[in-house]
Order: C-alpha cells, then structure tokens, then sequence
C-alpha cells in the first residue's frame, strides 16, 4: 500500500495551460496598452481561475493510497492482469483518475470520497520468473485540464510467469520396477473404470474425447476413468533433447500439462530438483513453479 503525497505529486502546465497563459500575456498587454478596464477585469478573473485550478488538480492526488491486488500466475507471452485498488480520502472525491504502466494506455476512474475503485491493468510478459510491474502512472488534469499532476508508483507485485509450455510427443522415464510408462498406461488402462464425462480442456488426450457424444451434436466432452494409481511417469531434464535452457522448460512444462490433464501420476526431475510423482491441483503448481524458478534466486 502507497499514499500519494505532496512530496510524491509532480504538477506543471498542460498544453491548454500553456495557451491559457499565453492567452492572458495578449490580453494583459492589451488591457496596459489602452487602459480598459473591462479586459483586465478579464484577465485577472481568468488568472484566478487558473490558480484554482492548479490547486484543484494536485488535490484530486494528494492523499490517494494504491494497493496491489492479487495476480493469478500466466504463462512466458501471456497477458498479465494486475489489479490496483485506489483508496480516495474521507470527505473527498478524486475524479477523473488516470493509471497505467509505461507503453500501456492510461485508465481513467472516478473514486468517490472516502470509497475505493479497483483499476484492472495489464501488461505482457516476455520471460519466466517472478514479474517486475515497473513504475505505475498515476495522473490527473481535474478539474479543467490547464495542468497535469503525475506520480510514479512502484507497486510490490509477487506473481510468477511459468515457461511458455511447447507442444512436443512426451518422451518420458521409466515407472516402477523398469517398466516403460506408455507400456504401463496401456496396460493398466484397460483396467480403469469409466467416472463420467467433463467438459473438454485444452490438453487433454485425444484418446479419451467422447467422439460418439460430440456426433450427436451434444458437444466436446472427455472421458473421465478411474485411474490406477500404479500407473507413473517420469518427466526428466535428460530426455529432453535440446540444448537451449529455455526450450528444455518450455517441453517440459507442456508435458507436465499433459501428463495432468491425461490424469498420470508424474514426477518431475531437474538437474537441482526432484517432485515425487503424484497428481493434484497442488503437485501441479509445485512442478509449474519449480520450472519457473530454475536457475533463479527464489527470493
């Protein structure tokens, strides 16, 4: 959480501000130049208007607080949603609130005195790891647009970006005793019982879509079985045959996500870290963030 300060606010003239000014250097000039006293009642009038104004619009920021929200993890190219909640102080309206992130288009919002108004942003993310938001924007021209008040905030964000999964056929590791893991699914899947159908995720085996379901029209549904919990693999940094690191990650997160929606029990094996096999929503993320992590500083 971050107020917004006197200290923290930045002000200075807008374009319309500057040819406001420029405005009132003519009329003054004017008004010294034949005397009336029409246009310097203008003039000043218009001056005190601009004062006003100044004080109104780095008011609208003085006293903001911003909040990080909550960020879901995404994948390495993905789109990242970043919350902010604006906090405006008791007994005073901030309107027409402008946030955004360097390159992104600036979001406007109006946040009622002593309420608050969550801002959705988004940036792209380019590499795996912990994401830095960069410096967060925050302006205002309210209420006349003659000046803009700014501030640069630095939000604490803590959200992980998981390797771009690449699609590649599944070259996995052994399962117990020496048995080849697409010999023991095979084997052992005729063993499982049919548990009903799900919607069909992306991922998800093109063995076990219900083909009969989707040519009556009832749409794209998967079989879900009883698995054998005998049934392993091993989704090993060896056997991924490219040299680049960052590709080795890519394979072996979509295989870590291919080895969950097919229901395997799988176990991932890094050259710094080991995950026993198992499957669950929890196993899952562990893998995801160990890939992420690879050769990163957890901190």
């Amino acid at each position: 959480m971050l107020a917004l300060s006197h200290r923290s606010v930045f002000i200075l003239p807008s374009r319309v501000g500057f040819m406001l000014g420029f405005v009132l250097l003519v009329m003054l000039v004017t008004a010294i130049n034949y005397q009336n006293s029409l246009i310097y009642a203008v003039t000043f009038w218009l001056f005190s208007v601009a004062l006003t104004s100044m004080w109104f619009t780095f008011a609208n920021l003085s006293g903001l607080t911003l909040t990080a929200g909550h960020a879901n993890p995404v994948f390495a190219g993905e789109m990242l949603d970043l919350p902010v909640t604006l906090s405006a102080q008791p007994k005073r309206m901030a309107a027409g609130v402008l946030v955004g992130y360097r390159g992104e288009p600036l979001v406007m919002h109006t946040i009622p005195a002593n309420g608050r108004v969550i801002a959705r942003l988004s940036q792209r993310t380019t590499k795996r790891g912990y994401f830095k938001a960069g410096r967060l924007r925050v302006e205002s021209r309210f209420p006349l647009g003659f000046y803009t008040a700014w501030s640069w905030v630095a939000l604490d964000y803590r959200v992980l970006v998981y390797p771009a999964p690449e699609s590649s056929p599944l070259i996995l590791g052994d399962g117990e005793e020496g048995e080849t893991v697409l010999g023991a699914i095979a084997h052992r899947s005729g063993e499982q019982d049919f548990n009903g159908l799900r919607n069909y995720q992306p991922g998800d085996s093109m063995r076990q879509i219900a083909w009969k379901h989707l040519a009556r029209g009832k749409g794209l549904m998967t079989k879900q079985f009883d698995h054998d919990d005998g049934a392993l693999c091993w989704l090993r940094w060896d056997n991924v045959n490219v040299a680049n690191v960052e590709r080795r990650l890519s394979r072996l997160c979509g295989w870590v996500l291919e080895a969950h929606h097919n229901g395997w029990r799988y176990g991932l094996q890094l050259p710094t870290i080991e995950i026993p096999p198992a499957n669950s929503d929890v196993h899952l993320q562990a893998c995801l963030e160990a890939l992420a992590l690879y050769g990163q500083d957890k901190q």
